[in-house]
């Protein structure tokens, strides 16, 4: 266990590190040299990051955009067998992935993948793609988001899960005003498959 610890702090370093553009970095050089807005460590452990139920599986809140001035937020998501986003794109923010257990499949640009434990995946902002867990087993993954905000739309989704579950009736009209709510942050632009 503290060797799974240590390697998942290892890795939300070395993605928070990876998504620093070079803009953010002179903002906020400038901000902290006027002594504002201090970036401060941040530390989770699994007692500390309690898991909580969602339409997809489950998610962990590690690193929240208060605790980085909205520059990034970090989150554990375990995706059941079955699930999978629609063909989307993210015209704000980058995403990276890092596959903790498990298989993810993901269709980036026009190119197919399966991505095993273990594998980090970089999906810029305007890429189109999709993801999802093509298995029989959960599949684990650090998901950070620079910057910040799309984490809200997990928050939402977490609360239609509490009321309305996905085989329901009024699940998908539900889900879809939560994607038109967030249209900022997720640009829907169809179905995709595993082929």
């Amino acid at each position: 266990m503290n060797k799974k610890l240590t390697f998942f702090i290892l890795i939300c370093c070395l993605g928070s590190i990876l998504f620093m553009s070079a803009a953010a970095q002179v903002k906020t050089t400038k901000t902290r040299a006027a002594g504002q807005n201090k970036a401060k460590a941040v530390t989770r452990t699994l007692l500390d990051a309690k898991p909580i139920d969602y339409d997809a599986g489950r998610i962990r809140f590690y690193v929240n955009p208060e605790e980085t001035n909205g520059e990034y937020s970090v989150v554990e998501l375990t995706e059941m067998p079955g699930y999978k986003t629609a063909w989307h794109r993210h015209n704000t923010w980058d995403e990276s992935f890092y596959v903790i257990e498990g298989t993810l499949t993901s269709k980036i640009g026009d190119n197919m993948y399966a991505f095993p434990a273990g594998s980090f995946i970089l999906i810029p902002r305007g890429t189109p793609h999709g993801q999802g867990n093509f298995g029989t087993v959960p599949v684990r993954l650090l998901l950070t988001i620079r910057p910040s905000g799309f984490e809200q739309m997990f928050v939402d989704r977490i609360e239609l899960f509490k009321t309305t579950k996905p085989g329901d009736a009024t699940f998908g009209a539900k889900f879809n005003a939560i994607r038109k709510k967030h249209s900022e942050n997720v640009e829907i632009l169809g179905t995709w498959d595993k082929k």
